[in-house]
């Protein structure tokens, strides 16, 4: 979808048949290195990226999913500058502030305070604006005392904390984030997330790579599938993370199985979350009833079936496991070429941030239920008017009494 045609300005990034290759090393093009000329490309050379063709809007943000070695880090880099494209084109505007590697650009010698003012100079800030920015820039990293203590000896949370708090506050055009939110606890990463929300309505575009698809359906507008360098599907983050989850069933298959099922054993066709009236929610209330409805095609037989439902935060923690098995609650066997329509209902008792939650199917096999399939589509925000931290929200009710009454103040004169 082009920008023009959703009422925005033009892109900030627009990438034509773009491919990236690196020459395979052979004896005969070793010395081809040594002189300044371009090398003719060969059979032999490495695609890392070929035929990728994408638009990043201002205020949206792009999701980049795909399999280790799909090439999605060199697309990064190529945006950040940082790699050349062999073929094709990229254009980028505006201020591009790039979160590709934990600490890049940091002085490992220098301590935190200081790497921030020295990553405020390379974004082109001067010093005084810089200072202006450093109270929130340490607020938001939340390291305590190891501001003023050299970066060498930071954790990788605390890198990603800094080096994250510096990037959103230089007011970039366009944000480069690569896996860098999977770093962190969880209410860093919820305040990461709440912060992008707030760089979208500013208009900052994003571009947004993670291996968690919950994350990629609720922060992206849009999202790109690579798979072996090409790009397999450009669109809504629902129907390009259906297409991937089908992707890894199908590679997760048995090679040479010519008798059993290839491909996925189960689809869902629907998996919601909704209210008491029905209505799809992506940001339910803290202690409101919700059902996760979902409609799931069965595509081999069952004997022994289990349904279960995982809630996790952002970061995989388990924050509420059950199912069929756990509730004593026994299934009839299911056959090939039926759907199964379900309907589960909680109350969510969390504290307000970030969600996943996902459905699983097993078939009890022995005496222990051998997973079939499952999905994590639904990610939602918990909101509520009442701040509280955490994971689980107890609804603690505050009441103070006090046995001595005030003492008043004595009037003078």
């Amino acid at each position: 979808m082009s920008c023009d045609s959703t009422g925005s300005s033009a892109p900030l990034v627009r990438a034509v048949n773009l491919g990236k290759s690196f020459p395979a090393l052979r004896a005969s093009r070793m010395l081809r290195y040594l002189v300044p000329l371009p090398l003719k490309p060969s059979p032999e050379d490495f695609w890392a990226l070929r035929d990728v063709s994408f638009e990043v809007c201002p205020g949206k943000v792009l999701g980049v999913i795909g399999r280790n070695g799909s090439g999605k880090s060199t697309l990064m880099q190529i945006v950040a500058g940082l790699l050349a494209p062999s073929v094709g084109s990229i254009q980028v505007e505006g201020n591009v502030a790039a979160l590709l590697e934990l600490g890049a650009g940091f002085n490992p010698d220098f301590t935190g305070r200081e790497n921030v003012l020295l990553s405020g100079a390379i974004y082109g800030y001067k010093r005084h604006e810089i200072h202006e920015r450093l109270d929130r820039i340490i607020e938001f990293a939340d390291i305590g005392e190891h501001i003023d203590h050299p970066v060498k000896t930071y954790s990788s949370g605390m890198f990603a904390r800094l080096a994250f708090a510096v990037a959103i506050e230089v007011n970039p055009t366009l944000l480069l984030v690569d896996e860098i939110l999977s770093v962190g606890d969880v209410g860093f990463q919820a305040r990461c997330y709440r912060r992008i929300e707030e760089l979208k309505k500013q208009g900052t575009s994003i571009l947004f790579v993670s291996h968690d698809l919950s994350a990629v359906q609720m922060l992206c507008d849009d999202t790109l599938l690579l798979d072996r360098g090409r790009a397999v599907m450009y669109g809504t983050p629902k129907k390009v993370t259906d297409k991937y989850l089908a992707m890894m069933s199908e590679a997760a298959a048995p090679a040479g199985a010519t008798s059993e099922h290839v491909g996925p054993k189960i689809t869902f066709t629907r998996l919601a979350l909704v209210d008491e009236k029905g209505m799809e929610v992506v940001h339910p209330r803290t202690g409101g009833r919700y059902f996760v409805e979902a409609s799931i095609a069965f595509h081999v037989a069952v004997a022994q079936p289990v349904f279960s439902m995982q809630l996790k935060t952002m970061m995989g923690f388990v924050v509420y496991d059950h199912s069929t098995l756990n509730a004593n609650m026994p299934v009839r066997p299911i056959q090939a070429g039926e759907t199964v329509r379900l309907r589960v209902g909680l109350v969510l008792h969390v504290c307000p941030g970030p969600f996943r939650l996902g459905l699983g199917v097993a078939d009890i096999q022995g005496d222990l239920p051998v997973s079939i399939g499952g999905s994590e589509r639904i990610a939602f925000e918990a909101i509520s008017d009442v701040r509280a931290y955490g994971i689980a929200n107890l609804e603690a009710d505050i009441n103070l009494q006090f046995d001595n009454p005030p003492v008043e103040a004595k009037r003078h004169g």
